[in-house]
């Protein structure tokens, strides 16, 4: 297993795309050095229905949630939240079967269930105004909801999210991405990897993740919520984008239709919107960049330089000043 991911992971290191200059214009800033690893917040948690949703909550203002990608948690967010809560309300909330949060008998995550969660723990709070600050698995129920409930958001941010059309999507990924999509596209093949060889609890999965070496402290926030096979289930069970390896993006499945509906909604949104991106991106490649700057109506975008997928363990200070600046402009 270990040399299947190890190949996986230079392969996708390895690329580089020489048309991309124009997305990658200037120096690279390498990843910052010295980013903590301890988690300094409080848990708290709230009952919702039959279940319990861990979060940490920071300052005083506007809201502004932030909603961790696939296979985090809150915890991808510690050295944003201390730089950003001066004049805000920062809470970052573990998602059902992810972090502290438990997991539901019937191993129900799908998006729609995530988002009915996400949408009782906003009434719950009574938040208003909210501003969305979101990635992966996260951006999608973000997503959903500045479409659906555009009254109640202020603004939203964007890091390595699958904003675009299901086919633009998956022609965009990297060669190996796509590969590891074939991997898991099926049931047994998704419980093998995920379940069974528990693959996104390896240290070796989260470095690929986070685009760096983390300190040895940080680790266990990765990795211990999936030491129980049970909660495994929860990668497993939740949104699919493996489906769209069946036909290019090209096909209907529930993900596709779901991309497609998100897309159209980003294209026609007047919302404000902050997206950050990094070379090379896991989800988010040059031609992603190209997309949202041909789409988004009211944007702002920032190069951070290298980075992966989990941002927020490469570029945590650049990314806080940047929104701080454009969040002062919204004002």
């Amino acid at each position: 297993m270990c040399k299947v991911i190890s190949l996986i992971i230079i392969s996708v290191f390895g690329f580089y795309n020489i048309n991309a200059q124009g997305v990658y214009a200037g120096k690279v800033t390498k990843e910052e050095a010295d980013i903590p690893a301890d988690f300094l917040f409080e848990s708290q948690f709230i009952t919702l229905g039959t279940e319990k949703i861990h979060y940490v909550e920071s300052g005083e203002g506007d809201p502004v949630l932030l909603l961790h990608g696939l296979p985090s948690s809150s915890y991808v967010w510690r050295n944003v939240i201390p730089k950003i809560d001066s004049d805000k309300q920062v809470i970052a909330l573990d998602f059902l079967g992810f972090g502290k949060s438990s997991f539901p008998e019937n191993r129900d995550v799908s998006i729609e269930v995530q988002y009915k969660m996400f949408t009782d723990f906003i009434a719950a709070k009574q938040l208003k105004n909210v501003t969305l600050f979101m990635q992966d698995i996260g951006s999608l129920v973000g997503m959903l909801y500045a479409i659906r409930e555009p009254q109640n958001v202020k603004a939203i941010v964007l890091f390595e999210a699958p904003f675009m059309p299901a086919d633009y999507m998956y022609d965009q990924l990297p060669f190996t991405f796509k590969a590891f999509m074939r991997l898991t596209r099926t049931k047994k093949g998704n419980e093998r990897w995920m379940v069974k060889k528990n693959f996104a609890g390896k240290k070796l999965a989260v470095n690929f993740f986070t685009g760096r070496k983390l300190p040895k402290e940080a680790y266990p926030h990765y990795t211990q919520p999936w030491e129980e096979e049970e909660r495994r289930y929860a990668i497993t069970n939740g949104p699919d984008p493996a489906v769209l390896s069946y036909t290019k993006g090209k096909g209907e499945s529930e993900f596709a239709s779901m991309l497609d509906t998100i897309s159209t909604g980003m294209k026609n949104t007047e919302l404000p919107i902050l997206y950050f991106y990094a070379k090379k991106g896991l989800v988010n490649r040059k031609e992603a960049v190209e997309y949202a700057r041909e789409n988004f109506k009211n944007s702002q975008e920032v190069y951070l330089g290298k980075g992966k997928h989990f941002l927020t363990e490469s570029h945590p200070r650049q990314m806080s000043e940047k929104f701080n600046e454009w969040f002062k402009q919204l004002n």
